[in-house]
């Protein structure tokens, strides 16, 4: 374990403290060979023909009428979702946080259900219900209809797996609004709908485009719905998977993922301004720590029809996929069976566990790097401290597709071979992953005051011992938990892998991918079920084994 390592270091001769001399250059090395290379590689397949830079197969790209229609569509699906999806998280996160509606709890667990599944599923549930022989497409109205391939059928997959985590964001706005700025509107003779226009919606204004971009982001990167859904509506995440599966014809490839990759980071800096923005001051004292709940009977039932018509659709989705891996061939006879859940696990059961032990270690790996990256950044004055930080944060920015494409590429050859192993899988998992345990790590050293560490190095302790001896134990609750969230991401991330699986290595949604491109659609919905309760396990048998002490915040 690193970290055991960095407490055996101790001062030299001279009282030279060489943690930092240790730790910086191994954080730095990674972030160098599984960010910084990846995506330098990508770039240079893109812009250098025959050795020498070139503007051809971009400019081949660009000027193509076909791959420009391919963007116009992926910027028109990333905005529909975009504004959609922030208008239902705002409305179902008003009424979660503000109504005064029963099984808060309850609405609130199945909202976030989507993001412990693979955005997949979402694409099964629907063609399970509207696609050919679909439930209530064919069954309750005797159509064969083709109308969910396309636009429609895309944006409605996107809404229910995204939407979740915008409403988590407004969810949170809505919280954190100080309560006693409302009191004050309400004082003056404000109603509820006035107050809301003129005091709440105001202050959620950058919260709002956070939002939006979100969802965009998530759209705009998402491969496995498009794949299954896409029809005759291309969006440029399945054409660079058909050019490089396909067609198998890499320039192009890489081309179309430096045409994803420009926008996406674009949306990622505007993101960040935003909510740079996002944190604002109140004048005055804190007020009230409780917001007063709406009881107006009209608004009661407005806000419980919302969630229960959206909790409806989600449990819809996940009541069709269990029937789907219950039924004998869903569609035709729908006579119960358990023989796609022992096909499961019997054809997919080494799958299912290298996706387990990849997702662990990759969990793993990510906690430990983004800790000491966080440690680096947070409390350290190491020279070049903010350039790591930006490049180990880029994978926040890049879409996971080229991501994939970078590393299936960049170590597909020397001068690191890596292809059909377990490390290019386990490195992109932790890439993908690792941002987000910067972040929760920085949070957590922030919030532990400095004097420790001073206390600490008077006693004659290393940075090293520091860190082990003293910040380790006190944002422990917050690493396991980013390393509950990095597996989770992990096991049912799509786009970052389907360009490095191998057959000694598979995974499981390129399985269930694979599974219907071939039609197995109930073996495929069994084992989307087992992920599904794979991950709730993990979610929620962690914390009873860890003890209370891991839900707590710092």
């Amino acid at each position: 374990m690193p970290s055991i390592a960095l407490a055996s270091v101790t001062k030299s001769s001279h009282g030279r403290d060489w943690t930092l001399y240790v730790i910086y250059p191994v954080v730095a090395l990674f972030v160098l060979i599984f960010t910084a290379y990846p995506m330098l590689d990508l770039l240079t397949r893109a812009f250098i023909v025959d050795g020498r830079s070139s503007l051809a197969t971009i400019g081949a790209v660009v000027f193509d009428p076909f791959n420009r229609t391919i963007f116009w569509n992926t910027l028109f699906l990333g905005a529909t979702v975009a504004v959609l999806g922030t208008i239902l998280a705002t409305l179902y996160a008003y009424a979660i946080a503000r109504v005064a509606i029963p099984g808060k709890s309850i609405w609130h667990f199945f909202a976030l259900l989507p993001t412990i599944s693979p955005p997949i599923l979402m694409a099964l549930g629907l063609i399970l219900l509207y696609g050919r022989r679909g439930l209530i497409t064919h069954e309750l109205f005797g159509l064969q209809s083709t109308g969910l391939y396309g636009f429609k059928g895309l944006v409605i997959a996107q809404l229910i797996s995204y939407f979740p985590f915008a409403y988590l964001l407004m969810l949170n706005l809505f919280r954190g609004l100080d309560a006693s700025l409302e009191e004050a509107a309400a004082t003056m003779g404000a109603n509820g709908w006035r107050v809301l226009g003129t005091v709440s919606l105001p202050l959620l204004v950058p919260g709002l485009a956070g939002s939006a971009l979100l969802m965009f982001s998530y759209s705009f990167a998402d491969l496995g719905n498009p794949l299954l859904l896409g029809g005759d509506f291309p969006v440029l995440s399945s054409q660079i998977y058909q050019s490089i599966i396909g067609m198998y014809d890499i320039p192009h490839g890489a081309a179309l993922a430096v045409l994803l990759l420009i926008p996406a980071v674009l949306m990622f800096f505007a993101h960040k301004m935003l909510t740079a923005r996002m944190s604002f001051a109140s004048v005055g004292a804190k007020g009230s720590s409780r917001h007063r709940e709406v009881r107006h009977r009209g608004v009661q039932a407005a806000a419980l029809l919302l969630v229960s018509s959206i909790t409806f659709i989600i449990c819809l989705q996940y009541g069709t996929i269990i029937a789907g891996a219950t039924t004998q061939l869903f569609g035709i006879d729908y006579s119960f069976t358990s023989k796609h859940f022992v096909a499961a696990l019997t054809k997919s059961g080494g799958t299912l566990l290298d996706t387990l032990t990849l997702g662990v270690i990759a969990s793993f790996i990510s906690v430990v790097l983004g800790l000491l990256i966080a440690w680096i950044v947070a409390r350290s004055k190491a020279t070049g401290r903010s350039v790591l930080d930006f490049i180990a944060n880029l994978p926040l920015a890049i879409p996971g597709t080229v991501i994939g494409l970078a590393f299936g590429l960049a170590f597909n050859g020397p001068p690191l071979m890596l292809t059909g192993t377990a490390t290019i899988i386990i490195a992109a998992f932790a890439v993908r992953s690792l941002p987000y345990g910067i972040r929760s790590g920085v949070a957590a050293l922030n919030q532990v005051n400095r004097t420790l560490d001073e206390a600490s190095t008077t006693m004659g302790a290393t940075s090293g011992q520091t860190l082990w001896r003293v910040l380790l134990p006190l944002v422990r609750p917050a690493l396991l938990a980013g390393m509950v969230f990095s597996f989770t991401r992990s096991v049912t991330t799509l786009s970052a892998v389907i360009f490095v699986v191998s057959p000694h290595w598979s995974l499981v949604t390129p399985t269930i991918l694979s599974q219907m491109d071939r039609g197995d659609v109930g073996e495929a919905a069994a084992l989307s079920v087992i992920v599904v309760l794979m991950v709730l396990l993990i979610i929620h048998g962690v914390p009873r084994l860890l003890g209370r002490d891991w839900r707590e915040a710092h």
